[in-house]
Order: C-alpha cells, then structure tokens, then sequence
C-alpha cells in the first residue's frame, strides 16, 4: 500500500514538473511590422500580398492600407531577410520605412557588441536594458537596416523560460 502511494506521489510530481517546462521557442525571426510608404488606397494592397506572399509562400501576410503596414506571422521553415523582404516590397513600388521585429535567439558579447542569432540573421543588439548574454530571449523592437550588420534595437524582451 506504501509503495502505490508513494509511486502515485512520484508520477503527479512529475507530471507537475514537466506541465512547468514548456519547450523553447525556435530561434529565428517570429514576425515583422513594416510600415510602407505607396499604401495609397485599398487597390494597392493585392499588388503588394502577393509580392509577400511569392517571398513568404506558407506564412500569414497582412496588409492594412488603413495603417500602412505589411505584417508577416513566419511559418516554421521559412526564415526573415531584410533585404529579401525589401526586395519584395520594392518590386510593386513601394518603399520600407521602418520594420518592426519580434525575434527569438541567443544573445552573445564580442567585439565590444551584444549580438543575437536568430535563426539565419545575426543582429548587433541596443536597449535600454540589460540583456542576458548567454541566454535565449525573445524579444520585440525595431530593426535598422542603415548599417551593416542591422541593429536590432529592442524595446522588450523575455528571457526564454520565465
């Protein structure tokens, strides 16, 4: 009888355990916000989705000629390239202005930077706080493409597994 009730103990606190861990989030790219100058009126939102979606075959696009953005949910497989986004966006006329990121990747300390890899991109970091070095972290910010490599400026983040 000890031995059952001991056992039954053992199994729920592993259960528990387990219900606590959640897998990371694969590193890589998660989304990107781009506002866009030439969103002029609703006809030009399908010219622009199907740029996007030649680029981005299996992930969720959304253009808002209200706000003039272009959203892009990436689908697992498919990775972010800011030149390759822009590239699509600028074969129907239309310009990046800003690009909004959220993105998930170690965070690493050289050549006097923070940096992070995530998935095929590797960003020199800015923020306001004091990221993790050495940890995975998810984080939301603007991404500037002026400089190479692009500055990831984030503006929130959360250190994978809190």
């Amino acid at each position: 009888m000890k031995a059952a009730a001991i056992a039954a103990l053992l199994g729920a606190t592993t259960l528990l355990t387990s219900a606590c861990h959640t897998a990371p989030p694969p590193s890589g790219v998660t989304a990107v916000e781009a506002r866009i100058d030439g969103i002029t009126c609703p006809t030009c939102v399908p010219p622009l989705q199907t740029s996007l979606k030649r680029q981005y075959q299996t992930s969720a696009i959304n253009v808002d000629d209200e706000k003039d953005t272009a959203t892009v949910q990436f689908a697992k497989g498919e990775d972010f390239s800011a030149a390759a986004f822009q590239d699509a966006v600028e074969r129907v006329r239309m310009r990046v202005v800003t690009l909004r990121l959220q993105a998930c990747g170690l965070v690493e300390q050289g050549d006097g930077a923070k940096w992070m890899t995530a998935g095929q991109n590797r960003f020199r970091l800015r923020s306001d706080q004091d990221l993790p070095v050495g940890k995975t972290i998810c984080a939301d910010g603007s991404l500037d493409t002026a400089s190479t490599p692009a500055t990831f400026q984030v503006s929130a983040f959360k250190e994978n597994g809190r």
